[in-house]
């Protein structure tokens, strides 16, 4: 959450239109570092000694379903993100923001936000339902767009995954038309490449798109690498090795079933202040898999979640990380606030009367992180008072009910 397009990092724009074609995402990474010492759990403070503002605390009735195709769509595609493959998990060196680091599609004109307009409409003539994609790079070397999308059946998904890949190869780029390139160990995939250089870069870097049909999914790649081809092509046969058995395990609800999708399976979403945010992957819960793709460093921070017993980890208008007791949650708090520390914010007023809690400010708005039980709460604002009311309303809504 702390390299927010709101606050933080942006990608330059020259990149992101040659690259990859319209850029309409909404993003909200979050932290990672190694846990600190923790200190003994507090108690639990009187809800009466904190100030939520006119935040609600006490948690909502049950979600239940989507209730209607179209958000059945965005539930289902954020419950597949728990099994679409990070760039990082493919080459651990690729852990930099790219793009705004994921992307959930939830119609095939979303799809141009990542690539031609040509290959959306290719995709949306097979009938495609939703996908996911995990965006990152090794910052001016390579960066790799791993995505999943959704189709009806396996013949929609191989037809679909031959249109977008003839489309993809009639596309020019910067006056460059791409040709056909073999990924190696993949007969099936269908890839073209071309070579690009950034605006100001002196470095060429070879370009592939791949798509790949499996089962009711195409496995699409997008790789820059300014090691070549070769390179690059070695890098879409990693993802598709890594990508395909991770999907397999995803039980997609049936397209006539969307409306039927579970929108808090675990009740945790219930308890977590809610967004209004146009962010789509918001208003979810992931486990550690699908919660990486918003983290800053998503090596750091798989390993700081599998260490303190992170189940699950709702994003709304707060994020929730629920760890497995009290120790946990405060050393999760405690390594994000040192890592937001760390990126060169300056330190402001703790949450009154919340023991282990930081704050920092940024140059537009505030970060602030705090323990309730088992829980760790962070969240950002542009002012410190209502970030400081927002972690005090989730508090009691998660320790007092």
């Amino acid at each position: 959450m702390r390299r927010s397009v709101q606050f933080g990092v942006l990608v330059a724009s020259a990149l992101v239109v040659a690259a990859c074609g319209n850029d309409t995402r909404s993003a909200d990474p979050a932290p990672s570092t190694t846990a600190p010492t923790t200190s003994p759990p507090p108690a639990v403070v009187d809800p009466k000694l904190l100030d939520v503002g006119t935040y609600p605390t006490v948690p909502y009735p049950p979600l239940g379903v989507a209730g209607s195709p179209e958000a059945g769509v965005i539930a289902d595609a954020k419950q597949m993100a728990n099994f679409v493959v990070g760039p990082w998990a493919i080459d651990e060196r690729l852990i930099d923001p790219y793009l705004d680091s994921f992307y959930l599609i939830d119609t095939a004109t979303a799809l141009m936000g990542l690539g031609p307009e040509t290959v959306a409409v290719a995709a949306g003539k097979r009938g495609l339902i939703n996908g996911f994609a995990s965006e990152r790079q090794e910052t001016d070397k390579t960066a790799l767009v791993n995505a999943v999308l959704r189709f009806s059946d396996p013949g929609a998904a191989a037809a679909a995954a031959a249109d977008m890949g003839d489309a993809s190869a009639k596309f020019a780029i910067a006056g460059s038309t791409p040709t056909v390139v073999a990924i190696p160990g993949h007969p099936d995939a269908v890839a073209s490449t071309y070579p690009f250089t950034p605006h100001g870069s002196d470095k060429t870097r070879a370009t592939i798109r791949s798509f790949t049909p499996h089962g009711p999914y195409v496995l699409m790649q997008f790789v820059q690498a300014v090691d070549g081809v070769d390179a690059a092509a070695a890098l879409v046969a990693k993802a598709i090795d890594a990508q395909g058995p991770s999907i397999d395990q995803f039980k997609a609800a049936a397209p006539e079933a969307l409306a039927a999708v579970p929108l808090d399976p675990t009740g945790l979403l219930a308890k977590t202040l809610p967004t209004t945010s146009a962010a789509r992957a918001k208003n979810a819960v992931y486990d550690i898999r699908g919660a990486a793709h918003f983290q800053t460093d998503p090596i750091a921070s798989t390993k700081l979640f599998k260490e303190n017993g992170v189940s699950e980890v709702a994003m709304a208008k707060t994020n929730v990380y629920q760890a497995k007791n009290a120790a946990g949650a405060i050393a999760i708090t405690d390594s994000f606030g040192m890592e937001v520390t760390s990126e060169g914010t300056a330190a402001a007023a703790p949450i009154p009367q919340l023991p282990h809690s930081h704050c920092m400010g940024f140059p537009k708005g505030f970060y602030c992180v705090a323990p309730a039980g088992e829980y760790a709460i962070e969240a950002r604002g542009e002012q410190l008072l209502d970030v400081q009311q927002q972690i005090s309303a989730q508090y009691v809504i998660l320790t007092a009910h």
